[in-house]
């Protein structure tokens, strides 16, 4: 059954029941009120019979037929035989209070003793008053069925109209897909709940839409990143597999195609470590490292490409226990160092500086890694944390600073860049040092920017 459907059968069903109770009570309080009448009228018609026995004997008892029309008096012995009644008595009548039935009839009667012994029995036929009741209660009935009927359809329209809304966002929804994730449900004039739903689902929906489009580039660029490299890797192989190639252009070869290997390798780490951070941001291993043993090895991971670019590397970190999950910081942080040999070009100078401040129960752990290159361009900030996004030069894959924040958010913390004054960019990043770090922010969240 259709929620309009049950909608109108429970709007009618309520209305029914509201009629069926009311009903009763009225057709109860009717009877009641009919039964009181009649007792009043016995009371007054024995009061009539029993001064006139007191003043006349029973004279008085046919003077008194006409005063109550339709009730009738029998006269009874004390020992209950019966010595007078009026006309319309009925047979079989005797003393009594209640409801006597006889002759297939129902009559209430009432009796009174008077002070020689005599029992006064006046009674009237209950008919009229099943009667009164029998022709209410058919008028209550067909009452409530005709308002019952009429409720029923009025539920149906106005259910039917309530959910008209409804009816639209189904249509637009059915007609949605893959190919056109831009399209989005078409709001109502009044924005009541149907309104807010739709909102909300349209806010939904911009949500999936973004992310569909996040994961199709990512797909087409890593395709892509992957190509070129991969190309260049099999060439290089092809010139050292011919027969003609001397010694020197082998090495070469070997020594250029080594080059891409690691330009694949490192390519390949990103993208895995951002494809881990999408599926599980808050999944880290948090282990007590000494912080400087950290910087170091991350810089002497990078130091071929210090020599090569005739760069220097300079390391301001305290030697502290700091606890944070090391693959995934060492990771960050030589992307940022790489990333600042990279676009310092020759004879860059390149500085780490890290800050533990806070509580021991509360510390934050701040690195910033700042060189003397190009700066920042005219990248916004925040941009250059997404994936495949290039820096002023248009080197690079354009994934080492997304996993870079890939791993500060999954500790709970915050990062940035800037430009340096006098030249060059600063880029930094803030994680708490705590065994239970907070929830990691929203990755859409801006970019909260600090002077160098």
């Amino acid at each position: 059954m259709s929620i309009r459907s049950r909608l109108a059968v429970s709007y009618g069903a309520g209305v029914v029941l509201t009629l069926l109770i009311v009903g009763v009570f009225v057709w109860w309080q009717m009877g009641t009120a009919l039964r009181g009448s009649l007792e009043a009228t016995l009371q007054t018609r024995a009061a009539g019979v029993l001064t006139s026995l007191e003043n006349a004997g029973q004279a008085g008892l046919q003077e008194s037929d006409q005063t109550s029309p339709g009730v009738f008096v029998a006269l009874f012995t004390a020992t209950g035989s019966l010595q007078d009644a009026t006309s319309d008595a009925p047979p079989g009548v005797r003393p009594g209070d209640g409801v006597l039935e006889t002759g297939g009839r129902r009559y209430l009667i009432r009796t009174q003793a008077t002070p020689g012994g005599t029992l006064v029995v006046t009674g009237a036929d209950l008919q009229p008053i099943d009667a009164s009741q029998a022709a209410l209660a058919r008028l209550l009935v067909g009452v409530g069925l005709s308002v019952g009927a009429a409720s029923l359809l009025g539920g149906w329209l106005l259910a039917g109209r309530a959910l008209r809304p409804v009816d639209r966002l189904i249509i637009d929804a059915a007609a949605m897909g893959p190919s056109n994730l831009e399209r989005r449900l078409s709001e109502p004039a009044r924005m009541d709940e149907i309104g807010r739903l739709t909102r909300t689902l349209n806010g939904m929906l911009d949500r999936i839409a973004e992310s569909v489009e996040r994961q199709r580039l990512f797909v087409a660029m890593a395709s892509h990143e992957l190509r070129t490299p991969l190309a260049a890797l099999r060439a290089e192989l092809d010139d050292a597999d011919r027969v003609d190639t001397s010694l020197a252009e082998f090495r070469q070869a070997v020594q250029d195609a080594q080059g891409d290997v690691v330009r694949l390798s490192s390519l390949v780490t990103s993208l895995l470590e951002l494809a881990a951070a999408r599926e599980d941001v808050e999944r880290i291993d948090r282990r007590p490292v000494r912080l400087r043993e950290v910087v170091s090895a991350v810089v002497r991971s990078v130091d071929p490409l210090v020599r090569k670019g005739g760069a220097t590397i300079g390391i301001d970190a305290p030697d502290v226990v700091v606890r944070i999950d090391r693959t995934r910081v060492e990771h960050a942080l030589g992307n940022l160092v790489g990333n600042a040999l990279a676009y310092g070009g020759p004879g860059n100078s390149v500085e780490v500086r890290c800050l533990v401040e806070g509580a021991r129960a509360a510390r934050t752990l701040t690195v910033d890694v700042l060189d003397r290159g190009p700066g920042l361009g005219s990248h916004p900030p925040s941009r250059l944390f997404e994936p495949f996004v290039r820096g002023a030069t248009g080197t690079g894959s354009g994934l080492g600073l997304a996993t870079v924040a890939s791993a500060v958010r999954a500790h709970g913390g915050t990062y940035g860049a800037d430009n340096r004054d006098g030249g060059g960019a600063r880029f930094w990043f803030t994680i708490p040092d705590v065994d239970d770090a907070p929830a990691p922010p929203d990755p859409r969240t801006p970019i909260v920017r600090r002077d160098a």
